[in-house]
């Protein structure tokens, strides 16, 4: 690791901890800020890691940050991600999802390091409980609950040595010009107390004064400590370090100042190019530099490709300094590039994630300008996906309440296929009450929309039924005709979901005819759909391939590859009906490729036991029985119980 020095003793103690057979139960590295409580823990997991075949998890728990600690669900639900956990099992439940990661780790031998703790309530629930594992905590607390509670060890880091202190500013400085003035070297390192953070970033700054004698340089950070003195900080380490960030960020140029200051103003825990560029009002090339010259200073932290974080001190010295030279217009007028750039974003991923023709939030101006197919948008969502949280609270907050409906809104294909619940169902709500603070009752109406399909994907029906109905009335209320369609569609489908087939024929039947008087082929091609899927629970074979026939060919117009699986595997199913079998095997193939591009494992599911019905049909056993077992393996996996009764009860039948 670059940079890094000492912590001999320590990173002993924690070989130590290993028992014989490479595991342990907890170790808690404590300290004072910007003492390299990370670096040690990140040194030691790299130095240990052919002892853990299986893997490390880590997560940086933000505890300390001026950002939301990240709670327990979002931190295990990235746990059994890690381990390609596909969406639909993912629980929405605490203690479901901590029962899942456990019995994930329960064989493996994986190294977990949660970073950054604030307590022993954060870290309890992430804990596995597994023999096979090891778990590094780092945190500003001793966690004595941990210790007490769980067995836990502790390694507490103290200020690096006087010589540890000068070999850590020799790696960023040279050698020359400390063996020059081994003196100023020295006052340095005492200046920054021993804290690697603040001698990395006083090094950076003698580093880029070549031209300047290093005893003067250090007068100069001795002067700055003075004036910092007079702040009164109750921790006197974190005033050391404020003294090194203020020395480095005097000598910043304008612009880099300017970001500095204006990316503390962004909510989420990390930032990419384009976002800081929005914040700071910089063109994208010119942001890049600007990044790059703000990590070399270690004012900010690299953590992926063109990805950057603020050390929580460092932010804090960040907002420190907005708050003293920039304005409130210039924060607003900051926070909102930010919202509209998250916005733009989100709005374009949906276009291709859904190829909806209705532009809810924008006008999918150049959406495939940023996302070219779907697997890039999903890709920048599920990047983004902490950050956009983040943002629908922020702007919320700042009273921003057109940009806090419509970026949950956006989001709905996105949270659709992955099947973040928790985080679907707190951005719709907070969506939900920025809506009525601004008496928007479209932006009302959507929101109520999109709730419905967060309960429908919870397999909860009856919960939902409500949300189209009070939809319906608003999008009748304000005018908003494709709104009035696009809620009978789901309002007839609620009533399928219920079990109430009839009523479900008379909203979609209404609900098509204003389609067709449209141009507008997705909502006529999914209402067709839902009305193919009524008629199949009929048992109206002929209504069911008509409805569907059409829904497909206007789906393949509109190239929406998904829900093309979904008609074509409806068809095999009519076929079935209708003792067509050998048409409903080819029919089921044909489904079954599409799924598989798409990566539509449930679909899979269904068409596989709807294969094997028609083999079995044809006396082909042996193969019915094999596509029934995948199909269950399938179902099982992503926890879909009712569909597991099912091929369970073909396989005994």
């Amino acid at each position: 690791m670059l940079g890094f020095t000492g912590r001999a003793d320590e990173l002993r103690r924690l070989d130590e901890s290993l028992t014989g057979d490479g595991t342990a139960a907890i170790t808690v590295v404590s300290g004072a800020p910007g003492v390299g409580k990370t670096a040690v823990a990140v040194r030691w997991a790299h130095r240990v890691s052919d002892r853990f075949p299986d893997g490390q998890l880590y997560v940086n728990l933000r505890g300390f940050d001026t950002t939301s600690p990240v709670p327990a669900h979002q931190a295990l639900d990235a746990f059994v991600r890690a381990f390609d956990v596909a969406p639909e099992r993912i629980p929405t439940q605490v203690d479901e999802l901590a029962a899942l990661y456990r019995s994930l780790l329960a064989s493996r031998r994986v190294l977990v390091v949660l970073d950054n703790a604030a307590d022993v309530d954060q870290v309890r629930p992430l804990l596995p409980g597994s023999a096979t594992c090891a778990v590094v905590v780092t945190s500003r607390n001793r966690l004595a609950g941990l210790s007490a509670g769980a067995g836990a060890q502790r390694v507490a880091l103290e200020a690096l040595s006087p010589v540890d202190s000068v070999a850590l500013l020799r790696a960023t400085v040279g050698s020359d010009r400390l063996d020059a003035e081994p003196e100023a070297a020295a006052g340095l390192a005492q200046l920054c107390a021993g804290l690697p953070l603040a001698l990395r970033i006083a090094g950076e700054r003698v580093a880029g004064s070549r031209h300047h004698a290093l005893a003067d340089l250090v007068e100069q950070l001795a002067a700055e400590h003075d004036r910092l003195d007079l702040l009164a900080a109750v921790d006197d380490q974190v005033d050391v370090v404020r003294a090194a960030f203020s020395w480095s960020y005097r000598k910043l140029p304008a612009p880099a100042a300017g970001m500095f200051r204006r990316l503390s103003w962004h909510a989420g825990p990390e930032f990419g190019v384009p976002a800081a560029a929005a914040l700071a009002d910089l063109p994208e090339p010119k942001a890049r530099r600007v990044l790059e010259a703000l990590a070399g200073a270690n004012l900010l932290t690299e953590v992926g490709r063109e990805r950057y974080r603020f050390h929580d001190l460092v932010r804090l010295y960040a907002l420190e300094r907005a708050e003293a030279e920039e304005t409130a217009i210039d924060r607003t007028a900051a926070v909102r590039r930010l919202l509209e750039w998250f916005l733009r974003m989100a709005d374009a991923a949906d276009h291709q994630l859904t190829r909806r023709s209705y532009c809810v939030t924008l006008a999918h101006t150049g959406a495939d300008e940023f996302f070219p197919d779907q697997r890039r948008a999903i890709q920048w969502c599920e990047l983004e996906r902490v950050n956009l949280k983040a943002a629908i609270r922020q702007a919320s907050d700042s009273g921003e309440h057109s940009i806090a409906w419509r970026l949950p809104v956006a989001l709905w294909g996105f949270f659709f296929l992955n099947k973040h619940m928790e985080d679907w169902t707190s951005a719709l709500t907070i969506g939900l009450a920025s809506a009525k603070e601004a008496r928007d009752r479209r932006g009302e109406a959507w929101i109520l929309h999109a709730l419905r399909e967060t309960r429908f994907s919870m397999h909860e029906a009856a919960d939902a039924s409500g949300y189209p109905r009070e939809a319906l009335a608003i999008f009748l209320d304000i005018g908003d005709q494709w709104g009035v369609r696009e809620a009978l569609s789901n309002l007839g489908y609620s009533h399928r979901l219920l079990g109430q087939p009839e009523q479900a024929l008379v909203h979609l039947n209404d609900a098509l005819t204003l389609w067709r008087q449209t141009e507008d082929l997705w909502g006529r091609a999914w209402t067709l759909h839902s009305l193919g899927e009524t008629y199949l629970d009929l048992r109206r074979w002929d209504e069911a391939a008509q409805a569907l026939d059409e829904a497909l060919h206007l789906f393949a117009r509109i190239e929406h590859r998904q829900a093309e699986g979904f008609a074509m595997s409806n068809l095999g199913y009519v076929l079935l009906g209708t003792e067509q079998f050998a048409s409903a095997i080819d029919q089921f193939h044909q489904a079954m490729a599409v799924h598989d591009e798409v990566g539509d494992r449930w679909s899979t599911s269904r068409s596989m036991t709807g294969l094997g019905i028609a083999l079995h049909a044809t006396g082909n056993t042996e193969d019915a029985d094999r596509y029934w077992h995948e199909a269950l393996a399938i179902s099982e996996d992503l926890q879909d119980r009712s569909a597991a009764e099912r091929i369970r009860a073909l396989l005994t039948g």
